[in-house]
């Protein structure tokens, strides 16, 4: 749709602003400060965003509310999809001013993300895990259970997946932010693999506070909530890794919200392409799985205020794999298939980032027909769009043979991705007549070209091609 036709319906944005003021309020009122907040809510038409902009009563500090402002912004993009206008992404103001205007030291980013083709160091942060809870230093996870798992012991399997790939595929050397030992945690009497980044660092490198304890004048209680976000970052800084991936679920009030999600910081527009590629990679890879051929996948990447991306100093993206709130989203993040497929649009969207690739459909492009001499034979090439992984094999079978039984379909593998994808085309013997074939192409990881057809020809020598 083009933003030129869209119609911005006065009572939306109503909505939209009544939504926003009851949700803060009741943000607010959760930690004791009865009050209600005034939210005026627009839409740039041209880059499709939602600003929200809070009036006063409501300043959070620089590493607080993110969550609660992740899925604000989802909401609000979600009715704003529902009324028919497709959105890019959602940001905050406060009295009119971003919060990086109150907070310019803390909520800085880097002058210029760290791009470096051939740094292929890459951190995993597989999310959440346990933490501890002031004052009572209860242990806690950071997510609820839904429908039987929990965001914070799903996502290690998929940093897992992820890691063999990067490696195996890319030759890239990964790191992992979580510990996925099973030995005991001395303070939480629980395995390492269920601690969050925070407490594996704090082991690591006992002496880096300023990684694991990045603020020891924090008095809240969930203060190592917002250590532990910030932990993953500052470790990929003090690696100097090229990539900086974390690999989340969603989450949302709204059990009908579901799909993949990919995110990078709207003040690092460098690392969008990053964000583009691996949220294409991801959809094409998901939906090339039998019975995922229609999973919700945004279109765009969207800008977003996650700290985990602004503080890394390379290109950094947040991957949300699917909303855990949501039945069919829950039910496919524990389907191995579904793992091992969004995780290879990741590794895929990351190897085309650093190619200087852009992530496109696979298609094979229109195939002129043939006619030949009886007897004769012709080698076409086959052209195509996109990036398959190789092996990639073109599967031939017939539309219409004129003669039946004298059109045989076939398979040919070709293992070679520099090596042009070619095919003989024979008129065997001296039988005339046409085939029309319908072809198509096939990767190693089943992502399909659409068919395309064509028609051969095979005519005797001094006769009429036939028609």
């Amino acid at each position: 749709m083009s933003s030129t036709t869209w119609h911005v319906d006065a009572e939306l944005i109503h909505v939209l602003e009544k939504e926003a003021s009851r949700k803060v309020s009741a943000y607010l009122q959760d930690r004791g400060r009865l009050r209600v907040v005034d939210v005026s809510v627009s839409i740039n038409m041209i880059d499709r965003m939602i600003l929200a902009d809070f009036g006063p009563g409501f300043l959070p500090g620089p590493d607080e509310a993110d969550l609660f402002l992740h899925e604000l912004a989802v909401t609000l993009r979600h009715y704003a999809e529902q009324a028919g206008l497709p959105i890019t992404g959602v940001d905050f103001h406060y009295q009119g001013k971003p919060l990086k205007y109150y907070y310019p030291v803390e909520l800085a980013v880097p002058p210029r993300a760290r791009i470096d083709a051939r740094n292929q160091a890459v951190l995993v942060s597989s999310s959440h895990g346990l933490i501890r809870v002031h004052p009572a230093l209860n242990w806690d996870y950071q997510r609820p259970d839904a429908f039987g798992f929990r965001e914070d012991m799903i996502t290690p399997a998929y940093g897992d997946a992820l890691q063999l790939l990067l490696e195996e595929r890319g030759g890239s050397t990964v790191t992992r932010a979580r510990n996925r030992s099973q030995d005991l945690h001395s303070e939480s009497n629980r395995p390492w693999e269920y601690l969050s980044s925070r407490y594996h660092l704090k082991a690591l490198m006992p002496d880096r506070t300023d990684i694991w304890n990045s603020l020891p004048n924090d008095t809240d209680n969930d203060r190592e909530v917002k250590e532990d976000i910030r932990t993953r970052p500052l470790y990929a800084n003090h690696l100097g890794v090229g990539t900086l991936i974390s690999l989340h679920t969603n989450g949302h009030e709204l059990g009908t919200v579901r799909g993949v999600e990919v995110y990078y910081h709207g003040d690092k527009p460098d690392d969008r392409p990053l964000a583009e590629n691996v949220l294409c990679g991801m959809r094409e890879l998901i939906r090339a799985q039998p019975g995922y051929e229609s999973f919700p996948a945004r279109q765009t990447a969207s800008p977003g205020r996650h700290g985990e991306n602004r503080i890394g100093t390379m290109p950094s993206v947040l991957v949300e794999i699917a909303y855990h709130s949501n039945a069919e989203d829950s039910a496919a993040l524990q389907d191995p298939v579904f793992r091992a497929a969004s995780m290879k649009g990741v590794e895929k969207g990351v190897r085309l980032f650093r190619a200087g690739k852009t992530c496109e459909p696979f298609v094979l492009q229109p195939i002129p027909d043939v006619s030949l001499a009886t007897g004769a034979s012709q080698q076409i090439t086959l052209p195509f769009a996109g990036h398959p992984q190789f092996p990639v094999t073109m599967e031939f079978t017939t539309a219409n043979c004129s003669s039946p039984g004298a059109c045989t379909p076939s398979r040919t593998t070709f293992a070679d991705p520099n090596a042009p994808i070619t095919v003989v085309m024979r008129c065997a013997g001296n039988l005339a007549g046409t085939a029309r074939w319908s072809v198509v192409l096939r990767d190693g990881d089943g992502v399909a070209t659409a068919p395309v057809e064509f028609q051969q020809t095979c005519s005797r020598p001094g006769a009429s091609p036939a028609a």
